[in-house]
């Protein structure tokens, strides 16, 4: 079968969003208690990182560049992107479990509180570094119009998402409530682009892990704010 991207209806879970924040928060704050992080230290971070890095645009004349990573977890990231762009980076996220050393260029502040509800002056770069695919479907437009109307005029946004290895759009939802989704490159570049922004760039990265016969991948993919 092709790719889908229609939205259609989520699995069966909390109906309303306010729950199902509670839920993504109670679920990743049982992670780190069990030091089951492992995404912190990762290579498949790194490279994302180094992607996101890549795909920045060139600050404004004068200014530094102003990053966001939405879902920062320990914070080890955003203290990457304001070391390496020399950037003031915001990390966002439903936990304050930050613990990284602060950069020796550039600026971070970290903030508790969801991505929906974070206001901020116009972005350079804006970090979705695995957040949609824990999202309920019915809000994954919403998320994606949010994060464009973030960004600056030539700001840049990049997602990292679990690639779907057979093109189908698949929920895989743990125990306590917490949604995963295999998604599609197609389904995630018509969400942004439906929301205003133009494709710019992908980079697919091996996971090394095999789930249900499939090697399975992260895809990254970056898209640019037009300019009016």
């Amino acid at each position: 079968m092709p790719p889908t991207t229609d939205l259609g209806a989520g699995p069966a879970g909390p109906t309303d969003y306010t729950a199902y924040r509670n839920v993504v928060a109670d679920s990743f704050s049982a992670w780190y208690g069990a030091g089951r992080d492992s995404w912190t230290a990762a290579d498949t971070n790194e490279r994302v990182t180094r992607f996101a890095c890549d795909q920045s645009p060139a600050p404004v004349p004068g200014l530094r560049r102003r990053v966001l990573d939405v879902g920062c977890g320990r914070g080890h990231q955003s203290t990457a992107f304001a070391e390496r762009l020399e950037a003031d980076t915001t990390g966002l996220d439903l936990l304050d479990v930050w613990d990284a050393p602060p950069p020796a260029r550039g600026t971070v502040r970290f903030r508790r509180t969801d991505f929906l509800d974070h206001v901020d002056e116009p972005l350079d770069l804006l970090v979705d570094n695995g957040c949609l695919h824990h999202q309920r479907r019915e809000d994954w437009p919403g998320w994606a119009a949010h994060g464009a109307e973030l960004l600056r005029p030539g700001g840049t946004l990049v997602v990292s998402v679990f690639l779907s290895p057979d093109g189908e759009i698949t929920a895989l939802p743990l125990q306590d409530g917490r949604l995963n989704w295999w998604l599609t490159e197609r389904a995630v570049t018509d969400l942004y682009t439906a929301a205003g922004l133009a494709p710019l760039d992908r980079l697919v990265i091996d996971r090394d892990f095999a789930y249900r016969g499939h090697r399975l991948a992260y895809l990254a993919l970056s898209f640019r704010k037009p300019h009016p």
